[in-house]
C-alpha cells in the first residue's frame, strides 16, 4: 500500500470531494455542490481527507454536537478504485480520536438499506442498527440509523 496522509480538508479540495461523492452514491443519495458545501461549513463540522500519492482518495465529514456530547457522520466516501484498502478504517479511526477529544460519547450515521457493503463496514466497526428511517433519501430509499458508543478515558 502506498504511503497515505490524513489531513483536514481545505477549500481547494472541494471540487474533488464533490466528484468523489457523486461517483460514490446514486442520484438522490449523492450530495450536490450546495448540500456538500452546507455540511462542510456547518458549525461543528470536521472534514478529513486521505491522500495517496498526493491524490485525494477518500474523505469523511463529521458534525459534532458539542452540547449533546454526540456527533453524526455526514458522509464517508472512498473512490471505487481504492475501496477495501483500509482508507475508510483510517478515516473512521482518526475521526473517533477527534470525537473523543471533543468529549463525544455517542455518534451516529444514516446508511441506505440497500448499501450492503457500507452496512457491513459499519457493523464491523462497532455500529449497531437502531431503526429504519422510511423514505429517508430523495430517491425514496430507506436508511438505517446506526449508532456507536465511544469509550471514555478509563472505560477500557
Amino acid at each position: 500500500m502506498a504511503k497515505t496522509l490524513i489531513r483536514h480538508a481545505v477549500t481547494a479540495d472541494f471540487n474533488t470531494l464533490l466528484e468523489i461523492d457523486k461517483a460514490s452514491f446514486p442520484g438522490g443519495v449523492a450530495y450536490d455542490a450546495v448540500e456538500l458545501s452546507y455540511f462542510m461549513n456547518r458549525d461543528g463540522a470536521e472534514t478529513l481527507v486521505v491522500e495517496e500519492a498526493a491524490q485525494i482518495v477518500a474523505f469523511i465529514i463529521i458534525e459534532v454536537h458539542r452540547t449533546r456530547r454526540s456527533a453524526t457522520i455526514v458522509t464517508l466516501d472512498v473512490r471505487e478504485t481504492h475501496r477495501r484498502s483500509g482508507h475508510g478504517t483510517q478515516l473512521l479511526s482518526r475521526a473517533e480520536e477527534i470525537l473523543v477529544d471533543y468529549g463525544v460519547e455517542l455518534y451516529d450515521l444514516q446508511v441506505d438499506v440497500t448499501n450492503r457493503g457500507a452496512i457491513g463496514f459499519y457493523k464491523k466497526h462497532g455500529f449497531g442498527t437502531v431503526r429504519t428511517l422510511r423514505n429517508y433519501y430523495a430517491n425514496g430509499n430507506d436508511a438505517y440509523l446506526m449508532v456507536k458508543e465511544l469509550l471514555k478515558d478509563g472505560d477500557k
